[in-house]
């Protein structure tokens, strides 16, 4: 046995030598249907890039899902939110690969995770099979397909990892069948001035033109006057295409040049899941907070830190009264292209700066590469060195609370500037009683209309919180237990014919913080489906036939409590 386990680690360790090599036909298909995508590797994303492949599986749950290649479950993980329920493969050629947002798991590792949740009491878990004892063949079925968890409808979310350092990789390196003979879409140009000295048609604000065009072909219009002075940028919004489906999917390459030059390229091969925050700065964060356009730039802020980058640089300045000639080329994976090609000219618009007075204002100057503190009276705000993407004049402003705060608002900048790394916000009251301390928590707004709970806790007066987005932020209460609200069930149920018992539970503010259901005083899993706000628990062979009585017990994140229990026949 020890002489199997040396020659089996052995074998990893000399494998993982040669997985820079990408194995074309060492993997099968996940799936026994065809493969049409409705999500691809590197594709933008709410706060990062998509690691893997949507894979549709007919619109339908139930898929059968089968290991890749030979292996071992090296992790499973049961959740309401993200990856739902998701199983990883440790492969011997140095690869994992990942199934996520599962309907449920074949027999042996459904009855692993069950006896699990039983041990914990608990329906979301994680677990670490030691190495190899939970060995898959290839082909071998280990799951069906779901959406679970954040998943937005019916799909296979898939993966292929380094297993060295857990870098997701493009799957479709690796020889997978997917059908792209389409060209991507191009659909606008933007042009940004980069200091207050440089201007676009005039002003000192980004100006956006749309591209005409089609087939790999595209234009500015030359009606479009492009004059612009000094230090200017671009950014570009455009999509990928396959054959067989109308999704809109992420470029693998794009590069710009500027007259004829090569100034500026991205590819996305792989990345580290902790660098996935800095799209929020590779894109026009503020242009997609206000129009939910995702403009990519081509140049790099000093904070960013991506590695998709082969040329940084895409950056001319522009004061020498010449015509400049720009081109953008995109491609995907299979060398389909599209470009887009403009003239801007370099011309002297004679403008004074601008200088809006500040003195009005509460600004602070804060670098990008250092920790900056604010500290007015009645809050601290710590922002952490590496938060920052850019040098950034920051602006600070108290107004008045509203009905539903008992505190002023404070005004931390403004939520189109996005931040990478938590700041800690903290809020000095010294008028709350002991018992509205245990009822509060920290809020944020964009708009004094809607509020979002961000946690909090007390030191003394303070409450603080650590939180990654600028905006308004106040103390409010939650004194509102959370709402249960039975679907199947009632008193005196009759559940003979019924599969399972179903209720949908709410809270008003800070959120659920826990649930515990339990049939007879004993636990029950109940399966959370955050999205729906449902519980559910399946019948099993624990419920014997019979008269029962079923009890949830709903928490919220201040300690808000609710109780729903009924008797019931099996």
């Amino acid at each position: 046995m020890i002489r199997f386990f040396l020659f089996t680690a052995l074998t990893f360790s000399n494998l993982i030598l040669f997985s820079q090599e990408v194995p074309k036909c060492y993997f099968r298909s996940p799936l026994d249907i065809p493969l049409f995508l409705s999500g691809n590797f590197g594709e933008l994303r709410s706060n990062h890039f998509h690691a893997g492949l949507d894979i549709k599986t007919q619109g339908v749950q139930g898929q059968k899902v089968y290991s890749i290649a030979d292996g071992y479950v090296s992790r499973i993980k049961v959740s309401p939110y993200g990856y739902g329920n998701a199983i990883y493969v440790t492969h011997p050629n140095g690869f994992t690969s990942v199934y996520s947002h599962l309907q449920k798991y074949n027999d042996k590792i459904h009855q692993v995770v069950e006896a699990y949740q039983y041990k914990k009491e608990e329906f979301e878990v994680e677990l670490f099979p030691p190495p190899f004892s939970m060995q898959v063949k290839k082909g071998e079925l280990i799951a069906y397909s779901g959406n679970s968890g954040g998943s937005g409808g019916p799909h296979l979310h898939f993966e292929i990892r380094k297993t060295s350092n857990e870098h997701p990789m493009n799957p479709l390196f690796f020889g997978f069948s997917v059908s792209d003979r389409v060209k991507p879409d191009i659909y606008a140009v933007t042009i940004y001035p980069l200091n207050d000295t440089s201007y676009v048609n005039g002003t000192n604000k980004a100006q956006r033109f749309i591209a005409r065009g089609s087939n790999g072909s595209y234009t500015i219009p030359l009606k479009s006057q492009l004059k612009v002075q000094g230090k200017i940028g671009f950014g570009i919004e455009t999509v990928d295409r396959m054959s067989g489906t109308s999704n809109k999917y992420g470029l693998h390459n794009i590069q710009l040049k500027h007259n004829n030059e090569l100034i500026f390229e991205q590819q996305i091969d792989e990345f580290a899941f902790h660098e996935g925050r800095y799209i929020n700065s590779h894109i026009d964060f503020e242009m997609y907070r206000k129009t939910r356009r995702r403009v990519q730039k081509s140049f790099v802020q000093e904070g960013n830190r991506l590695r998709i980058y082969k040329r940084k640089n895409g950056q001319i300045n522009c004061s020498d009264g010449e015509e400049h000639v720009m081109e953008y080329t995109v491609s995907d994976l299979n060398n389909n292209s599209s470009t887009v090609s403009f003239t801007v000219q370099s011309v002297d618009f004679n403008v004074q700066a601008n200088l809006t007075s500040k003195d009005e204002k509460d600004i602070t100057f804060m670098p990008h590469n250092q920790k900056n503190t604010l500290l007015r009276p009645n809050l601290l705000l710590n922002i952490p060195n590496g938060a920052l993407y850019a040098d950034t004049y920051f602006e600070y402003s108290e107004t008045d609370g509203t009905s539903k705060t008992v505190s002023s608002v404070y005004w931390l900048h403004n939520h189109f500037t996005p931040l990478h790394k938590k700041m800690t916000v903290a809020i000095k009251n010294k008028k709350l009683t002991p018992y509205q301390k245990s009822k509060a928590l920290i809020v944020s707004t964009t708009d004094k209309r809607s509020w979002y709970a961000e946690g909090g806790t007390w030191n003394g007066d303070n409450i603080s919180v650590r939180t990654r987005s600028f905006g308004g932020y106040a103390i409010a209460l939650d004194t509102i237990s959370p709402r249960i609200t039975p679907t199947n069930i009632y008193p005196n149920a009759q559940m003979t014919n019924k599969w399972s018992i179903t209720l949908k539970i709410t809270d008003n503010l800070s959120g659920i913080h826990s649930y515990r259901g339990t049939v007879d005083g004993n636990w029950i899993i109940m399966e959370y489906d955050a999205k729906n706000d449902k519980l559910s628990y399946f019948f099993d062979e624990k419920i014997a036939t019979g008269n029962h009585t079923f009890k949830l017990v709903v928490k919220d994140e201040v300690g808000n409590k609710s109780v729903y229990e009924a008797d019931f026949v099996r």
